[in-house]
């Protein structure tokens, strides 16, 4: 795992700056401490800071070919790399080191662009083919791993993280207005967007390619859902192909030469992963769980350490439990966001704490990430999909009420709701499928999920620590997405048949608990404080933030006033934080 970056220069009016690359560069060592390197041509720069995972002693960044013709900066792993080499060995190709690197590097040289579809991992490259001129850009199918880009005065610009975008003097930090509306009102970033004007996300499972000035986007993967006609679709033949995927994608993801544990919350989809790994490793897998100590003082239900250490004493990990203060939580707040480079969701600074915490221990984690979207672990939205209505997105659910806070000018400026209403009438349709709540795990999958993927990269990675997701291999998502959704949720009961897949294994105290949230602080009084924080921010002079807001609808809304005199105290408290995690981005990054 890896930072990169770069500039191609492609009016060739001047040559790529290197003290530009390696400003870029400096700005991720967090990504990759243990080296750095750079590619500087005429008019391409190359940079790369190296988190060192797989042949730890070779593998320098970037990396060419035997003539120098074809330069490679990447992040991430290809977890099939090793058959990749033999394949390419066959075909005559030379390797000088034993890492994925090299694979990517000759795997272009054979089969072009289409080499991504040859990759089983998570990753974000860039090639630079200089003999005909052209930069290519690749990004996983599913978004494990950012890729972010910025086009300005005949340079396109690319890194890892938009923090180093940032880095290049022609780029100035400005708000992109259409990303206030769908972050305060939906939680996620439509079409691509970033929080900053004119920087602009790879599409998860898309390519770019740069060539005589002009850029195309292409998607060279996508899940296809469709009703499944024939053969057998027993639940047993669903159980045992989850099995053995999962169990193979964990096999996989455990190849390493530095230390590796796992994340263990005691939920269903950390313990399935750990119960997994713990079948191939030599010694005792290390797991690790978090909690805060207000909440275990205030006699909390449902806590996180209590079912790690029943799945840790079952499988005899080698486990460690973090207890936070919850003024941990708040002084890393602004920090976090710098990383995430965006308004931060409530749980975000505990991952951040957890990932700090057990880098003392590993470089390498797996985590759960991916078994709601893929398996319907959602529980607040299911009946609702069942009925085959959605109105809008369901991780949002006050959507109507909590958008009239907005500024009317604002509104009629971005038509976000219009945008809105178009996104999620363009996902529920794209297919023909009628097993609708297959096609509502869909619209997460392609919209909420690359959220959490970039929270546990960004968390991660602010600790030079490299986090892994068995769930999301594309072998085994293309199997699951498929399956008839009465399998996922069947009598109330979210995540069905992954339980019954691995009921075996997995101890029932763990199958039959209670989904819960990440870790956060919980306090009584946080509701009443923290929308009082906000409601000031908004009818403030002096915030970075009060005018995107309608004064008056909002402290209706904060004190359940006329329109809003029966709205959920969760949507008070969910709108409040974000109103301060928007006014902490906007402060973080000078906007």
């Amino acid at each position: 795992m890896c930072g990169i970056c770069g500039i191609y220069n492609y009016n060739k009016d001047a040559p790529v700056s290197e003290d530009i690359i390696n400003s870029m560069n400096n700005t991720m060592v967090h990504r990759g401490p243990d080296d750095s390197g750079l590619f500087i041509g005429q008019f391409i720069g190359l940079g790369h800071r190296r988190l060192s995972i797989i042949d730890i002693h070779s593998g320098k960044q970037p990396m060419c070919n035997e003539d120098g013709s074809i330069w490679v900066t990447y992040n991430g792993e290809i977890y099939n790399f090793l058959e990749l080499k033999d394949q390419l060995l066959k075909k005559g190709h030379v390797f000088k080191t034993n890492c994925d690197t090299e694979v990517i590097v000759h795997a272009f040289e054979e089969y072009g662009f289409e080499c991504v579809l040859k990759f089983n991992g998570m990753f974000a490259f860039a090639v630079w083919d200089s003999k005909n001129e052209v930069l290519f850009l690749a990004r996983d199918r599913l978004g494990i791993k950012p890729l972010y880009y910025s086009i300005i005065n005949g340079n396109f610009i690319f890194a890892s993280e938009i923090k180093a975008i940032l880095q290049h003097p022609m780029i100035e930090p400005e708000v992109e207005l259409n990303s206030i509306p769908e972050y305060l009102f939906c939680t996620s970033l439509l079409n691509a967007n970033t929080m900053f004007k004119d920087i602009f996300s790879v599409p998860a499972g898309h390519t770019i390619v740069f060539k005589n000035k002009t850029k195309q986007v292409s998607e060279y993967w996508d899940i296809k859902l469709e009703d499944i006609q024939s053969g057998d679709t027993s639940i047993d033949r669903y159980k045992e192909k989850i099995f053995s995927l999962l169990d193979d994608s964990v096999r996989m993801r455990l190849m390493s030469d530095v230390p590796f544990g796992s994340l263990l919350s005691g939920g269903l989809d950390s313990s399935i992963i750990s119960a997994l790994a713990t079948r191939y490793v030599n010694d005792n897998l290390m797991t690790f769980a978090m909690e805060y100590s207000k909440n275990i003082q205030l006699g909390k239900s449902n806590i996180d350490t209590e079912f790690a250490g029943i799945m840790a004493n079952t499988f005899q990990t080698d486990h460690r439990e973090f207890i936070f203060d919850p003024e941990e939580y708040k002084e890393v707040f602004e920090k976090v966001t710098w990383h995430l480079e965006k308004p931060i969701e409530l749980t975000t600074p505990s991952l951040y704490l957890l990932h700090k915490s057990l880098k003392q221990h590993i470089t390498v984690v797996l985590s759960g990430e991916g078994a709601d979207e893929l398996l319907g672990g959602y529980f607040f939205f299911l009946k609702e999909a069942q009925t085959n209505q959605l109105s809008e997105f369901p991780w949002a659910p006050y959507f109507k009420e909590v958008s009239m806070l907005i500024n009317p000018e604002i509104e009629r400026e971005t038509r976000f709701k219009e945008n809105v209403k178009t996104s999620l009438n363009d996902f529920l349709n794209k297919f023909k499928t009628n097993d609708f709540l297959n096609k509502v795990l869909y619209l997460f999958i392609k919209i909420y999920l690359l959220e959490m993927l970039e929270r546990q990269d960004k968390t991660s990675m602010a600790w030079s620590v490299e986090a892994r997701v068995p769930f999301l291999d594309h072998r085994l998502v293309e199997n699951i997405v498929n399956i008839p959704s009465r399998y996922k949720f069947k009598d109330d009961n979210e995540k069905y048949l992954l339980k019954e897949s691995f009921r075996d294994i997995i101890p029932p105290v763990i199958i039959n608990r209670k989904k819960k949230p990440f870790p956060f602080p919980v306090d009584p009084m946080s509701v009443y404080r923290q929308k009082n924080i906000a409601n000031d921010l908004v009818q403030s002079g002096t915030s970075r933030i009060s005018h995107y807001f309608d004064k008056k609808m909002t402290n209706n809304f904060f004190n359940k006033k006329n329109e809003f005199k029966g709205i959920d105290s969760l949507a008070i408290f969910r709108t409040s934080h974000s109103i301060i995690a928007l006014e902490m981005w906007h402060k973080a990054f000078g906007v």
